[in-house]
């Protein structure tokens, strides 16, 4: 009898401590990179956020790590509207939509063009945000357009909407690269003719060079040119086809921030007084 009571308890035991690791594993985010932090409850639906966290201002790692900007600034303000939590994730630029379809992310932040093929995979939120594409050259350059290109040495980040752009636009020497920024910086060291890409990220690039290696001459001034003035520059985010019910919180979240004052101040943050971001509101 006693043998029995002693291995009863040592059962129960065991299943307090199994009960107990399970209830110590957060099922929430383990980043909270954003002044805008979600209030997590444990009734809360918690998404993972696929980004590319190499695109400041929008999404980049800060140097604690974390991964910051305005698009995870916004989104976080929108989950704790809403009343759900995110976590953001960073993979290539070049993966995003197909792990958005395997399930691997249940929502895309990362400076998402609205173009056509991605409409038709997914489902994706009002607009938020402008993202041109330019070029980017050096004082004295002649490129503003693509077909100006077509003799030229450019970088680019790999997998971006400006290789495809310049690929249809016949220039042949594209170089590419794991970044905006090893593009751009490429750029600077004359490796590369020009480079081409978003313009809010290529001016934040050139706005925080690092001057610390180099002598302030030694940093050229550069110009920038939109190379496709007709192209839709909007972005948003962007969840699995079908999930009109998540797409739907995410447009009433922003709704509610513009309301609020919320957005203006996330905005300003990151890009202060430049308001050709900005989408203009509807009538």
């Amino acid at each position: 009898m006693k043998k029995s009571i002693l291995v009863a308890a040592c059962l129960l035991a065991l299943s307090a401590c199994s009960n107990e690791s399970q209830t110590s594993t957060s099922t929430q985010p383990t980043e909270t990179p954003t002044s805008a932090v979600t209030s997590v409850s444990s009734q809360q639906e918690s998404y993972i956020v696929g980004t590319d966290a190499s695109y400041p201002p929008f999404d980049f790692k800060d140097e604690q790590g974390q991964i910051a900007g305005f698009d995870v600034d916004l989104l976080n303000a929108i989950a704790q509207n809403q009343g759900f939590s995110v976590n953001f994730v960073s993979q290539a630029r070049s993966g995003l939509f197909d792990s958005l379809g395997s399930g691997e992310f249940q929502i895309l932040a990362a400076c998402l063009g609205m173009r056509p093929e991605r409409l038709e995979k997914s489902e994706m939120s009002e607009p938020y945000a402008f993202a041109p594409n330019v070029i980017m050259g050096k004082e004295g350059g002649t490129a503003k357009t693509l077909t100006d290109l077509k003799d030229k040495k450019v970088g680019v980040q790999q997998g971006s909407h400006s290789q495809d752009s310049l690929k249809h636009a016949g220039v042949s020497n594209i170089v590419p690269f794991p970044s905006v920024y090893a593009a751009y910086t490429a750029f600077i060291r004359g490796e590369v003719d020009y480079v081409a890409g978003d313009a809010g990220v290529l001016s934040y690039h050139h706005s925080h060079h690092d001057t610390n290696a180099a002598s302030a001459t030694d940093i050229p001034k550069v110009y920038t040119s939109v190379y496709d003035p007709n192209e839709d520059v909007r972005i948003a985010f962007a969840v699995q086809k079908g999930n009109t019910e998540l797409i739907g919180k995410i447009n009433a979240g922003l709704k509610a921030l513009k309301a609020d004052g919320t957005y203006d101040k996330i905005y300003t943050k990151w890009f202060g007084d430049d308001n050709s971001l900005r989408v203009p509101e509807k009538k």
